[in-house]
């Protein structure tokens, strides 16, 4: 559903971008240059204390680490909504649209009921570019949706999942969210890839006007960067780094070029967990798909690459005092490990886990009643003591967003124009919306 589709509100929310532009871009300057295609990589959740802890759990340099290197840019973004403290929804909806907007609500702009405002996804489409979107965690949910649905309540996941279906996207690859993803099931006019093997031979065979290719994946979202090995998703579900070439493989075969989306969702998950090893498997996960991105770039001149967060979770601190030792043997998420301790709740049960999936062999016993007490809550702050990450919480409250700024990397065509520091997440949104007519 194009947002060119929906009534005299377009014009009201053109104008305004217009007038918003002109804040980025100053009148008489001549326009930037535009990319044929544009690849958006969003850590949800990744501020630079989430780098770096990847960075460190890796024992060396992150390939984001070399952009600038290779001739990129890096920045860092301002992520406040209209409410201060952004969520992912109305994060998303500035990278988007170029628009601020209220908490919750996914590329939309107030007043109520809230006024559709153009996504650089539809932009992209309907000027005969092809698109994709891929996301780790649920397809509907708030950072994908804001590429390609409006609705004021991010919670609405099937209203969003039926207009990412009206979209005309070429390329869907996400979590199933609980079932919420029905609206794009069931489509006779759809190839549907189910698992890691049919995902690879649908994009390998993809030609240009084929039909769109979806990809549903896990009851909720994919599995888990650290927690692959224990779900069986080896094999199974893509990595992300193989979900990014897979939809390179489909999008490159359109001429007139594409735009694509890759979420690194769970980066967020990991932080409201406050798990700093999960943390680090995701980031490093993510970098290798930012990795797959320029290995496919290499020697174009018609590309730009992006690489941002929609905001910081979780306040994470880490600093020389980081017990490398102790986090690398750590081999399950907070998450797996309290599903199993809550199957039966004592202490022999406690002591098995942790030794098991996070290496500590002499749990104390103040240890496994806080465990016991605080359940998940209560094994990240045993892991934090144990490795020396800091954050903002602690006890029985999950991470949250913070108002920290973000990094943001750009790499290719008009790369320039996206340096600066702590500058607003909406003009990201506003330069993409700047390169097609």
């Amino acid at each position: 559903m194009s947002i060119r589709s929906i009534g005299g509100r377009v014009a009201v929310a053109l104008t305004a971008s217009v007038v918003a532009l002109a804040l980025v871009a100053p009148a008489g300057a001549v326009p930037p240059p535009a990319p044929k295609n544009v690849i958006v990589f969003i850590g949800d959740g990744m501020g630079p204390e989430q780098v770096e802890i990847g960075r460190r759990v890796k024992g060396s340099p992150l390939f984001l680490d070399s952009i600038t290197s290779r001739g990129g840019v890096l920045g860092s973004l301002d992520t406040d909504s209209l409410e201060g403290l952004t969520d992912s929804a109305a994060g998303a909806t500035a990278l988007a649209t170029g628009r601020a907007t209220l908490n919750g609500w996914v590329s939309m702009v107030p007043p109520e009921p809230g006024t559709p405002v153009e996504t650089v996804l539809e932009e992209w489409e309907d000027n005969g570019k092809s698109s994709g979107l891929f996301s780790t965690g649920d397809l509907p949910d708030a950072t994908p949706a804001a590429f390609a649905a409006h609705v004021s309540d991010r919670g609405e996941d099937e209203q969003v999942a039926e207009q990412m279906h009206e979209q005309g996207i070429e390329f869907l690859l996400g979590g199933r969210a609980g079932g919420a993803v029905g609206p794009l099931e069931g489509d006779p006019d759809v190839t549907y890839a189910k698992n890691l093997r049919a995902l690879q031979t649908a994009a390998a065979a993809y030609d240009d006007g084929d039909d769109p290719i979806y990809s549903l994946m896990g009851a909720q979202t994919l599995a888990y960067a650290i927690d692959r090995e224990e779900e069986g998703a080896v094999g199974k579900h893509p990595t992300i780094a193989q979900g990014t070439n897979a939809a390179l493989d489909i999008l490159e075969e359109d001429p007139d070029g594409f735009f694509l989306m890759v979420e690194g969702g769970q980066i967020d998950w990991a932080g409201h967990s406050r798990d700093g090893g999960w943390t680090a498997a995701e980031v490093i996960a993510f970098d290798d798909a930012v990795r797959a991105a320029f290995d496919w770039a290499a020697g174009r001149t018609d590309t730009l690459i992006i690489v941002t967060a929609d905001h910081e979770t979780g306040g994470l601190q880490v600093d020389n005092s980081l017990n490398l030792t102790a986090i690398r043997k750590q081999k399950a998420s907070t998450e797996w490990m309290w599903g199993l301790i809550a199957k039966n709740r004592t202490a022999s049960t406690v002591t098995s886990v942790m030794s098991t999936y996070a290496g500590i062999t002499n749990l104390t016993t103040a240890e496994r009643n806080l465990i016991l007490q605080n359940k998940e809550m209560g094994i990240s702050d045993v892991l934090a003591a144990r490795f020396n990450v800091r954050w903002e919480l602690s006890g029985t409250d999950e991470g949250d967003h913070t108002r920290a700024n973000v990094p943001i990397y750009a790499w290719g065509v008009d790369a320039v124009g996206y340096a600066g520091t702590a500058y607003p997440n909406e003009n990201v949104g506003l330069r993409l919306l700047s390169y097609l007519p």
